[in-house]
């Protein structure tokens, strides 16, 4: 069944490739796209708006309430807000008139109900209410009409009150806060209160009135941004008869209450870490006993608490100590200052190191403090040297090997969240089918029966209408071909005809001539007739002598010529050709211009003689030659005159007959264009029926699919485990996976770099080399970015010290340096030392981390927040420029 159906999704596919379906993907959306939508709403400047069920929204302009509008997109604004514009093309249902209000128009109401969020209602119609925010019932208002819907409408609170009576100060004043004595209320004194939602703002304040039998109002300041339903701690600034004027400290502070929940989560963890272990008793500083639990019954009341021979710290006081620790730290991160960490502890080493790396603006010493790591900073710059080439390839290496590491474990997260969630999904799917199941069986069994007859009968139709489809197109190309043969066939047929037409104008301009020429010639026989029967004598001369002739005649005044003229140049020459024609005569023989001198000299003498002669005899008639030998050529002429008449009269009947071709080729032409068209409309036709089947053909293999995707459910749910295991244990078992198979496989052999480095190298110097390379990274391989700072940048540093005991060299450096220090303090330690402290166990791993990891998250939030004042700063700097 599937291999027809895609059989006949191809042949379908192929007649219109470019259509486009309307499927029910409505985000995200793109420019140019179509849609078919209804308006649901109308907004700001009369814009229709097409709410749709996935949370978008369409802005069309020019459209009314409940139209059903083909719309295209023109700009989509962005994803986050859900919004986009577009135009109209097309009316396909339009609504009818109505008396709602407009946008924008301004109405006098009194609130009759309470709506929810604060908000009040009133009945306009029957079936219409209009809502409007942040008023009470019984309120007499002016407001403006914002939104209309179908059924209700949204509308702004206007702040002109209708009633003539109340004042300006009595209009602002006209929300309450409940449960507040004005005892409480004196300069300086702080009150925790939560701002109304329907309290009205003036100017930088909000009005807050009290429930009171005496009338008192409170003028809140608005700072921290604090906004309408907030909890805040108000500050009292100034008292007044029936008023008072404060400012805002916090935002949503904590009640007693929560303090104190938050105080006990603290001090669990801290149990749990075990931060409250001290020292063995008799190592305790005498200054740490304040810091030691102590009893508060019995006979050994306010002496220190001691089990298995330890002090136990007092947590609440570490608490304590920590947050103020905290405060500065974030305070010393916030200017931009860098941190030491130190502790050489081998609890606290690689915590340290790992802390360090993590603020990126932090130095370490986690092996070995050396005497004048500070104080004697020249020596300890050239050590510092020799390593740093060696540091930089492995942090590099570090670096891609950790990039490669976070990718895998974000791609394994990815894996387990969509493996939770489909089988979650799969879940619900499944309980539900298994309901409907129970309810009626047959109906499961009839539903995926009609559908697969369905599916049969559509492919038939579809099969069909390709058949009759493909038969009509075979049918439309042979009358394509030809109608093309006959369009050749008539443009030979034309240019036959053209042809001929050029050769008839030929043939018609020789005619004329031969005939001009003819008469010509007759006229010379009968001049030679007369002249014989008159008992004249004709005289032929050549051309170029009876020009000189006529030219000396003309000249002698007593002299008499009687001589034939001669016709033009062009006659001339139509005579020379027609008897070249005849004779092939050659051009030179007929040429009136001899190149001799000794030719023109004879000619010259017998011209006189002649002349003399002729002025002597009158019987004589001078003519050409040329006009003697061309009376010769008139049979020839004549005979030529009858060949062009029969071929003019050859020309004109084959001219018929083309045309009478022609004639008959277009009238076949026309016929077969018709054809054509007919046959053209009802392949639109059947290919609309094949778009139409096309169309309910998906819906049918949508509909089979769940049908399959169903069946299959059923048989895989037995088989199916919901994932109920919660977030926190899945990334337990991605690091674990991660230590297992992912970590091993990324190791990398540092001894590796050294080897690169000392490949030119003996083995003796190679080892010595590295020995020293390892020993100095060893000591000095956190300290390694302190390079470039001088002896007032080191000052600047804040020291973080973890194990007073053992780091006093440290502690030391860092006094006569004036580097301020939190420690890390145990019962053995001076706590005098230390500017900062945080009474804690100092050899447990897990108190170390905690403190560390509370110090690591404040100083991160502290640079984030630098940066972002630092880059506003910069942003203002820019404008003013």
């Amino acid at each position: 069944m599937k291999t027809n159906i895609k059989k006949s999704k191809k042949s379908v596919s192929s007649l219109n490739k470019n259509l486009k379906f309307s499927n029910k993907r409505v985000s995200p959306f793109n420019v140019g796209e179509i849609f078919t939508v209804k308006i649901s709403a109308l907004g700001a400047k009369n814009l229709g708006l097409a709410e749709l069920g996935n949370g978008y929204t369409i802005a069309i302009p020019n459209a009314h309430l409940e139209d059903e509008v083909r719309v295209q997109i023109e700009t989509v604004v962005s994803e986050k807000t859900k919004y986009a514009t577009a135009k109209i093309i097309d009316f396909i249902k339009k609504a009818k008139k109505t008396t709602l209000p407009r946008i924008g128009e301004i109405l006098d109401v009194t609130i009759a109900k309470s709506g929810p969020k604060g908000s009040g209602l009133v009945q306009l119609f029957e079936n219409f209410t209009l809502i409007v925010p942040k008023t009470q019932v019984g309120e007499q208002l002016q407001v403006k009409v914002t939104r209309i819907k179908s059924n209700y409408a949204f509308a702004k609170p206007l702040n002109v009150a209708i009633d003539k009576n109340i004042s300006n100060s009595q209009r602002l004043l006209t929300h309450e806060s409940k449960g507040i004595s004005t005892e409480n209320f004196a300069v300086g004194s702080k009150i925790d209160l939560i701002l109304p939602n329907s309290a009205k703002c003036y100017s930088n304040y909000i009005v807050v009135k009290l429930n009171n039998d005496k009338m008192f109002y409170v003028f809140v300041k608005m700072g921290l941004g604090a906004q309408l339903g907030d909890s805040v701690r108000i500050k009292i600034m100034k008292v007044g008869s029936n008023f008072a004027i404060a400012k805002i400290l916090k935002v949503s502070p904590m009640s007693k209450f929560q303090k104190q929940a938050l105080a006990k989560k603290t001090v669990k963890k801290m149990v749990q870490t075990g931060m409250h272990f001290g020292e063995k008793t008799i190592r305790c500083h005498a200054n740490m006993r304040k810091f030691v639990w102590l009893r508060k019954k019995g006979k050994n009341q306010n002496r220190p608490l001691i089990k298995r021979g330890r002090h136990l710290i007092n947590l609440l006081k570490t608490r304590r100590c920590l947050t103020k620790a905290l405060k500065q730290l974030s305070k010393y991160a916030a200017k931009g200052r860098t941190f030491l960490f130190v502790g050489t502890k081998k609890s606290a080493a690689a915590l340290i190191a790992r802390t360090a790396m993590l603020t990126k603006t932090s130095f370490f010493v986690n092996t070995r403090w050396l005497g004048g790591m500070l104080t004697n900073w020249k020596t300890i710059l050239k050590s510092i040297s020799q390593i740093r080439p060696i540091l930089k390839e492995k942090q590099r290496i570090i670096k891609k090997i950790l990039e490669k590491r976070q990718k895998i474990k974000s791609r394994l997260i990815k894996k387990v969240n969509f493996l939770r969630k489909r089988s979650q999904k799969l879940m619900t799917k499944g309980k539900s089918l298994i309901a409907k199941i129970k309810n009626n069986k047959n109906r499961f069994i009839e539903n995926s029966q009609k559908l697969i007859n369905k599916k049969t009968q559509l492919i038939q139709k579809n099969e069909m209408l390709i058949q009759k489809y493909m038969q009509l197109n075979l049918k439309r190309k042979k009358l394509i071909q030809q109608n093309q043969q006959y369009k050749n066939q008539g443009n030979l047929l034309i240019e036959q005809k053209n042809n001929l037409l050029r050769q008839l104008k030929k043939d018609q301009t020789k005619l004329k001539q031969f005939t001009q020429l003819f008469s010509i010639g007759q006229e010379l026989i009968v001049l030679k007739k007369s002249s014989n029967e008159q008992g004249k004598q004709l005289l032929a001369i050549s051309y170029a002598k009876f020009t000189k002739l006529v030219k000396q005649a003309e000249i002698g005044s007593d002299s008499a010529l009687y001589a034939v003229p001669n016709p033009p140049k062009q006659v001339l020459n139509t005579m020379i050709n027609s008897m070249k024609m005849r004779y092939d005569i050659n051009a030179e023989q007929f040429s009136t211009v001899s190149s001799n001198r000794s030719k023109t000299e004879e000619q010259t003498n017998s011209i006189s003689t002649t002349v003399a002669g002729v002025t002597q005899n009158t019987n004589t008639i001078l003519w050409s030659k040329l006009l003697n030998k061309f009376t010769r050529f008139l049979p020839f002429i004549q005979l030529y005159i009858e060949t062009l008449i029969l071929r003019i009269q050859n020309n004109q009947t084959l001219l018929m007959n083309v045309h009478q071709n022609i004639q008959i080729i277009r009238t076949k032409i026309d016929e077969y264009y018709t054809l054509i068209q007919k046959i053209t409309s009802q392949l639109q036709i059947i290919k609309g029926k094949l778009l139409t089947e096309q169309k309910n053909l998906l819906k049918l293999k949508v509909k089979l699919k769940k049908l399959a995707s169903e069946q299959r459910l059923l048989k895989f749910l037995p088989k199916l485990r919901y994932l109920p295991t919660p977030k926190t244990k899945m990334s337990e078992t991605i690091q674990i996976l991660m230590k297992k198979f992912v970590d091993p496989k990324m190791s990398y052999p540092m001894d590796q770099i050294y080897d690169d480095k000392l490949k030119f190298t003996s083995k003796k110097i190679a080892a010595a080399r590295k020995q020293k390379w390892q020993r100095l990274e060893k000591y000095f391989g956190g300290l390694t970015k302190m390079a470039k700072m001088n002896k007032k940048q080191i000052s600047n540093n804040v020291a973080i010290i973890v194990g007073q005991q053992e780091e006093m060299n440290a502690v030391c450096e860092c006094q006569k340096l004036g580097i301020k220090m939190f420690t890390l303090v145990d019962t053995n330690c001076n706590p005098r030392l230390a500017d900062h402290i945080i009474p804690a166990n100092d050899d447990s791993r897990n108190s170390i981390k905690y403190v560390l990891g509370e110090m690591l998250i404040r100083i991160r939030l502290a640079q984030k927040l630098r940066k972002k004042i630092l880059s506003r700063k910069i942003r203002k700097y820019s404008i003013k420029k």
